[in-house]
């Protein structure tokens, strides 16, 4: 029996930081109030992410327990569950029509689009409008997409579980006496737009090679995603719990295959410098944009290590919507 206790340890430090901020918002500017909420909003989702890889604890459902509470407002957990094994599974990462986290659109797609379409579709493959627009754009295809598959008894019972939980979360907010539209703006928008950072570069379709990326970065980002920005790694060992992926990374010689394939770049701040409102390639995977920037960049000698996060666990009973097997994507332990 197995329990990764520095994702324990994450967990726990995002419900405190939550917990802090609700406590102390009255003796802090609201603008500090708001990058806190979106810098925690986007750590919630990186646990919520190590958990649908059946992460922390060999108990589904204590697991699920931990990232199940709709903090950050948007996202339907178990349709995200579902969704990223389902990208996981792809054949084909990238491509629209087998890969559902995909950004890309369909030739077909592309064809139908007219002018105001085609500029917005651009507009999204620039880091800018990703950031800006893309909160937007996540939550109204997440929610679509999510009416048209739930519509089951199951399906339905997901969707008004998400809403009372999520009535639930304000009604705590209101309680505390911070705005509503403080939280929200900093949950929904920043915190969708920090993983939003994460996810802009991490795929690809290169000429050979792996369709992830991969993103040197120093300690911050590195917690903060905890280390799904080295994705080539990540898509290759997909039951490496994160902790223990800059190791995985290091042994396979990610870099390598990151370089032959879909880029590596030596932190966010490359990114961003590079793609802030210049497209990063074209809305269909594959063609050519008219602005072909490289995809290989130079490496600064950084230290990937983690300072490991311990913590403990009450004895507790714990229930919550069954999760399932991530499919095979990981050994049995």
């Amino acid at each position: 029996m197995r329990i990764d206790w520095p994702t324990v340890g994450v967990a726990g430090a995002v419900v405190s930081g939550f917990a802090a901020v609700l406590a102390g918002h009255e003796r802090l500017p609201t603008a500090v109030v708001l990058v806190l909420l979106a810098v925690l909003a986007g750590w919630y989702n990186s646990l919520q992410h190590e958990v649908i890889h059946d992460h922390p604890t060999p108990w589904r459902r204590v697991n699920t327990a931990m990232a199940i509470v709709p903090l950050g407002l948007v996202v339907r957990f178990p349709d995200y569950r579902d969704s990223h094994i389902a990208h996981h599974r792809s054949p084909a990462l990238t491509d629209p029509g087998l890969d559902p986290e995909s950004f890309y659109v369909s030739a077909e797609t592309w064809r139908r689009y007219g002018p105001v379409r085609r500029a917005h579709a651009r507009i999204q493959r620039t880091l800018g409008g990703r950031l800006v627009l893309g909160p937007f754009v996540f939550a109204a295809r997440h929610w679509c997409h999510g009416f048209h598959l739930n519509q089951t008894v199951v399906g339905a019972g997901r969707i008004v579980g998400h809403i009372a939980g999520v009535l639930g979360v304000l009604a705590v907010v209101w309680w505390s006496g911070l705005p509503i539209w403080v939280y929200v703006t900093g949950v929904a928008w920043g915190g969708g737009a920090i993983s939003l950072l994460r996810s802009f570069a991490e795929h690809r379709l290169p000429d050979g090679g792996t369709r992830s990326a991969v993103v040197r970065s120093g300690w911050f980002f590195s917690l903060l995603y905890l280390n799904n920005n080295l994705h080539h790694t990540h898509h290759a060992q997909p039951w490496v719990p994160w902790f223990r992926l800059p190791a995985a990374h290091m042994e396979s010689d990610g870099d390598a295959a990151a370089v032959a394939g879909a880029g590596l770049y030596r932190g966010y701040g490359e990114i961003v410098r590079r793609f802030l409102v210049r497209p990063f390639d074209h809305p269909v995977a594959g063609l050519p944009d008219p602005v072909d920037a490289p995809f290989e960049s130079a490496i600064l000698p950084m230290d990937l290590t983690i300072l490991p996060l311990e913590s403990t666990v009450l004895p507790m009973e714990l229930t919550g919507l069954p999760v399932e097997l991530n499919g095979g994507m990981e050994p049995s332990r």
